[in-house]
């Protein structure tokens, strides 16, 4: 029996990694993962075939579909789906450089008040 739309996991803040995963699985029955990830065994396939272009627009939609519509607006420029893939991860994979530097900042700025209790700061 096949999961109903119920069950799909749309992307939002804080679950990326979830989302991840099961949308690469999702691709993966839809036969729609090399439009993500161009397996290194396969670097002579043509994109500009119909059949190719067909299918990133399938798998566009797929990923689009299962965006929150608060963050459709990161992926409303791609042009294709590897496009929508990077703009996401780029957007709320923790291990980016933006990220990083946001986190870097937000810990140079993290200051406590004398006479106040780390417990009581951070909570």
């Amino acid at each position: 029996m096949s999961p109903s739309y119920a069950d799909t996991i749309k992307l939002v803040e804080d679950n990326y990694f979830h989302w991840e995963f099961s949308m690469g699985m999702k691709l993966a029955r839809k036969g729609l993962l090399p439009q993500i990830f161009k397996p290194e065994y396969d670097q002579r396939s043509d994109r500009s075939t119909a059949e190719w272009k067909t299918n990133d627009l399938k798998a566009l939609g797929v990923i689009a579909g299962d965006v929150s519509l608060t963050y459709q607006v990161h992926i409303r420029g791609a042009l294709t789906a590897a496009d929508a893939w990077t703009l996401l991860e780029e957007q709320f994979n923790r291990k980016t450089l933006k990220n990083r530097l946001i986190v870097t900042k937000k810990l140079n700025n993290f200051k406590m008040e004398l006479g106040i209790r780390f417990a009581n700061h951070a909570g």
